[in-house]
């Protein structure tokens, strides 16, 4: 008799608040009937056999307890398992077999041993050799169900396990409905068998100190002379996935691909008697790179040099999945990184209010698309908790994924948490790698970021090998000019698209801006001297005896700096009006006051608090004072960081303002709210933004040694603009 664990049907998980899925158990003698718990919510209930009727009572959790056995509990009452009645002597024929809650005993533990029709032995940890059984076969509502001694081929102890979830309603991204997959027909003698090996990583220095299991497959096709296709498991080893990824790769349904399985880690304790630090809440749930980065920079190059593999470093080639918070860490690695992961399998994710999961079908919405292929499921009956309903969320995930064009699909199946993973999985790697090597692309991003983007004009490295780009400005003609503060320079970006130094010895200009006169004028945190330079890059003094961080020149030919008092670092910020050769300080209590811009029809300012999540409005005056402020603006902050960073402001020709920020570059409607964030390739903070060159279209972005740009459909305003009216932005 061949002799296979549950595992090859089932998929395990080390978390035992996880279940994966509900079960129909069939007796192969009267396969009519299904194994109902008689009652099925009160300790004592009797188990039978019965019509399946599609009741709770006759759907069965199977839950992983380790060592290869499991719980049995119905889903009428899942506090309850399939006991042994009493224990101790209940290795006879005929002893009871009822529901009962958790005591600790091996008569609740149970093996499921695969037979040669497909069917399970299934048989109590406590009396090897017994077994669950239908008495003489009997094909009659009520037939007895007890412990038997277990005889090879004999089909009364024998019982099919069928996996309940089932496809019920598709979202796929492209079209209304899916096709459904058939897995390709393949002779069983052509399926060739990987290596497996397997060892205990504790090297990192990402989770420092912790301890986890990795598991790697190695396909038979695998050739050290090419690059193989990577695809990551978090929460360990399964042998289903090994024979799955064999098949596959037999059909050529994916290509030669080795499995990495992983655990998460935990953080062992220093002394006996105590319990160690589970790390998985904190890696998996956890929205930083983190996780990609322990992927990427650590645990895959230690996998190629200690078992010297040949592994793809391209995120075209490499897969990640995951159940659970094993599914939102499957997606958060490629959202961080999608250079190193492209394609992502989360079943029942947890985009919940743990450690912010719950922000990513906003943040999904806001960003520009990435390059991530994703397959999604959740399930009808999922968990449920303090941090948040997984089936409202996982849709939510779902219409994100839909309103910012991602190459997906949705699946919603009908059991509980994680259900149906292992019978979509080969239907979830065919759509992943459908097309490979091809590479995956970025959809078209959400309406509002359509609105800015061109479609395949994407963010080209325009200059580096600077020191500290800060606060640039565009003249009429679109030449941008930007201080490089510690080179203690100003340069200019020419409509050619070249820089060139354009001021030397400028006091440390911190910021400059472009005055209707065509004259740039700089401020300096250092000198304490407002400057303006002439075309030819010669400077005079307009002002002594304020430093600052920002200046914005006006239409009208006045000026507004901002300055900080390290002396107040909470609401030391303010803001100065020059004018007429005078200072005069306009507003103060700001946490720390950086850009400024005016909004094309001239009469609100913005002034960013770099300390913060906000930007200030402001209503101008006709003198140039400042009234109606508001913390206006709200910006997305990242879960890592405590504030935005909001460094620079500016404004487009069309009313769209756009912030430099930790994040990326992001885009405010006028009516406060971030709509669009563009991140720059390489992840950097974002210090300055302008738009500018030939056409005025081109969008600049200065990330302290570098400056990345882009074609956009918004073009650059300044103080040598008309008076322009804002339409309001779209919602």
């Amino acid at each position: 008799m061949k002799r296979r664990l549950l595992a090859l049907a089932l998929l395990t998980t080390t978390a035992l608040a996880e279940d994966w899925g509900a079960y129909q158990i069939v007796s192969v003698s009267a396969p009519e009937f299904v194994l109902e718990a008689v009652g099925g919510t009160n300790e004592g209930d009797l188990v039978s056999i019965n019509k399946p009727s599609n009741a709770t009572n006759q759907k069965w959790i199977i839950q992983p307890k380790g060592d290869g056995f499991f719980w049995l509990m119905p889903s009428s009452q899942p506090t309850l398992t399939l006991t042994v009645a009493e224990a101790e002597a209940g290795k006879t024929n005929g002893t009871k077999v009822l529901l009962s809650k958790d005591n600790k005993s091996d008569s609740q533990l149970w093996s499921l041993t695969k037979q040669d029709n497909g069917s399970y032995a299934i048989e109590p940890k406590h009396a090897p050799g017994m077994g669950l059984d239908h008495f003489g076969g009997k094909k009659e509502v009520g037939a007895k169900v007890d412990l038997w001694q277990h005889k090879a081929g004999d089909q009364h102890l024998q019982w099919f396990v069928r996996p309940l979830a089932g496809s019920s309603v598709v979202q796929p991204s492209s079209a209304d409905s899916a096709p459904t997959y058939t897995p390709l027909v393949i002779k069983p003698e052509n399926i060739k068998e990987g290596t497996i090996k397997q060892f205990s990583f504790t090297q990192s220095k990402v989770f420092p100190g912790t301890v986890r299991d990795v598991t790697v497959f190695i396909p038979a096709q695998y050739d050290a002379s090419k690059p193989a296709c990577v695809y990551v498991k978090t929460d360990g080893y399964n042998p289903r996935e090994k024979a799955l990824l064999e098949t596959m790769i037999a059909t050529k349904e994916i290509p030669v691909t080795v499995g990495v399985f992983v655990k998460p880690g935990t953080l062992p304790a220093p002394m006996k008697g105590s319990t160690d630090r589970r790390n998985r809440c904190f890696e998996y749930d956890g929205i930083t790179d983190n996780n990609v980065r322990f992927f990427d920079e650590e645990l895959l190059p230690f996998i190629v040099k200690e078992h010297q593999l040949n592994l793809s470093t391209d995120g075209n080639d490499r897969c990640i999945s995951g159940g659970s918070s094993g599914g939102i860490a499957a997606f958060t690695a490629a959202w961080h990184r999608p250079e190193a992961f492209s394609r992502v399998y989360a079943a029942s994710g947890s985009w919940v209010a743990f450690r912010g999961g719950h922000e990513f079908p906003t943040m999904v919405r806001k960003f520009e698309a990435k390059p991530i292929r994703a397959y999604f499921t959740t399930a009808t009956h999922d968990m449920e908790n303090a941090a948040g309903d997984w089936y409202l969320l996982d849709q939510e995930m779902d219409k994100a994924m839909k309103f910012s064009g991602y190459d997906y699909q949705f699946r919603i199946i009908d059991g509980r948490h994680v259900a149906g993973y292992g019978e979509n999985w080969q239907e979830a790697m065919a759509f992943l790698w459908k097309g490979w090597p091809e590479r995956v692309k970025a959809g078209p991003s959400a309406p509002r970021a359509q609105e800015i983007i061109i479609p395949g004009e994407d963010w080209k490295l325009a200059a580096e090998g600077f020191k500290s780009t800060r606060g640039p400005s565009t003249n009429a003609a679109g030449e941008v000019f930007f201080a490089d503060t510690s080179n203690n320079k100003i340069h200019r970006i020419d409509l050619d698209g070249s820089v060139k130094e354009f001021a030397a010895d400028t006091g440390n200009a911190h910021c400059v801006s472009v005055g209707a006169d065509g004259k740039v004028y700089t401020v300096s945190e250092k000198s304490g001297k407002i400057m303006s330079y002439d075309s030819s890059g010669k400077g005079s003094v307009v002002l002594d005896g304020l430093t600052g961080h920002s200046i914005l020149a006006m239409p009208n030919g006045s000026l507004y700096v901002t300055d900080n008092d390290d002396k107040k670092p909470n609401n030391g910020g303010s803001v100065w009006l020059i004018k007429d050769g005078q200072k005069k300080q306009v507003d103060t209590g700001i946490k720390f006051a950086t850009g400024m811009a005016y909004r094309p029809d001239q009469w609100l300012l913005s002034v960013a608090e770099g300390h913060s999540k906000w930007v200030y409005s402001y209503q101008i005056n006709e003198d140039g004072t400042l009234t109606n402020k508001e913390r206006f603006f709200h910006l997305h902050v990242a879960d890592w960081e405590d504030d935005a960073g909001p460094e620079c402001v500016c404004y487009s020709f069309e009313g769209r303002q756009f912030i430099a920020t930790k994040s990326g570059v992001q885009i405010s409607a006028d009516d406060g709210p971030t709509q669009v964030i563009l991140p720059v390739p390489d992840r950097s903070r974002v210090t300055a933004v302008a738009i500018g060159g030939k056409d005025k279209d081109t969008l600049y972005a200065f990330c302290g040694n570098k400056i990345w740009q882009r074609k956009i459909l918004q073009h650059s305003m300044g103080a040598w603009s008309p008076s322009t009216k804002v339409v309001p932005n779209k919602l």
